[in-house]
């Protein structure tokens, strides 16, 4: 058999088999999907335990200190972007806020303000520290 033979039958093999894997994908969702129905039927919500499922994979993949501040920054986008029409005091209205505010806004973007509550924030992050100690040690 010549190259160009072996490369032709190495081509349809590597489609035949990407074709059975999404064969398989197929019925795999499939299954995912009859789950959710069946959860549903017992009063579950089927898209929040795709989600949680995802999330679950998401700290196995990247650890849940790792998944824990990019959520703290993804919150704290989210508030901006929703109290955009806001006053900024109303919209930074707990510890954790602040706290989250100071550590990831450049410096030049923290409203003086700010810096009167250093206990509050140094408590916030002191208590976020403890817990993902805690979580660590579980």
């Amino acid at each position: 058999m010549s190259d160009d033979g072996q490369s032709k039958q190495l081509l349809i093999n590597f489609i035949n088999r990407v074709k059975t894997l999404m064969d398989e994908v197929a019925a795999l969702n499939s299954d995912i999907a009859d789950e959710c129905k069946e959860a549903k039927s017992r009063g579950f919500d089927g898209t929040k335990i795709r989600e949680v499922a995802r999330w679950i994979r998401k700290i196995e993949k990247h650890g849940r200190e790792k998944v824990d501040d990019a959520e703290a920054i993804w919150d704290l986008y989210r508030t901006v972007y929703d109290g955009a029409e806001t006053g900024f005091d109303k919209m930074m209205d707990s510890a954790r806020d602040r706290a989250l505010l100071a550590i990831f806004a450049p410096e030049d973007q923290v409203e003086k303000k700010l810096n009167a509550s250093q206990k509050t924030m140094q408590r916030a992050l002191a208590l976020a520290a403890g817990a993902r100690a805690a979580r660590n040690q579980v």
